[in-house]
């Protein structure tokens, strides 16, 4: 699952107002429409003056934002989704300090924030699981050493399992550990 690159002009004109941001968030969680999480039933309305949408069978409301990174947090989704787009486009990381600045937040809560936005992106890996065929092969890792034994048993090479999915003519999702 890879996002498309974008420029923050491109950021600035989706995800620039509360609206393009509530949108975006309501096709990630329901791409086929709404479906109740407590009855699975498909039909339901928006309650647009509390940011909630109700099941017309059972009648439950659920908040756009439960059950995500942005659940019960009190600040703007806007200001939420500029400090993923900071952190996700600089290579070097943000600081909690930068961050408050540039989203206009105490540091306390640019803290918060991207310790909820590192968790999300470290179990980004949960989303990619392998299936159908998948080829298994492991692999020698370390630099060209002089003497020594060569190739499997070799001293300062580290052994690294390798899964990865077929996809026809194509390579699918990888997976890599190191194992001893």
């Amino acid at each position: 699952m890879k996002g498309k690159g974008m420029t923050l002009m491109d950021w600035q004109k989706q995800y620039g107002t509360e609206e393009g941001c509530i949108e975006a968030l309501i096709k990630q969680r329901w791409p086929e429409g709404f479906r109740c999480p407590c009855c699975g039933y498909d039909n339901g309305y928006a309650i647009k003056t509390r940011g909630y949408w109700e099941c017309s069978q059972c009648h439950k409301q659920t908040s756009i934002t439960a059950g995500t990174l942005f659940h019960s947090t009190n600040l703007p989704l806007t200001k939420w989704f500029w400090a993923i787009y900071l952190v996700a486009s600089d290579k070097g990381g943000v600081s909690a300090l930068r961050l408050s600045k540039q989203i206009n937040v105490s540091w306390i809560t640019a803290s918060r924030m991207l310790r909820k936005i590192r968790i999300a992106m470290g179990h980004r890996d949960s989303l990619y699981r392998l299936q159908d065929l998948i080829e298994i092969d492991d692999a020698l890792i370390g630099g060209r050493h002089t003497g020594g034994k060569r190739g499997r048993g070799a001293e300062r090479k580290t052994s690294v399992l390798v899964a990865i999915e077929s996809r026809e003519k194509r390579a699918g999702f990888i997976a890599m550990q190191q194992v001893s």
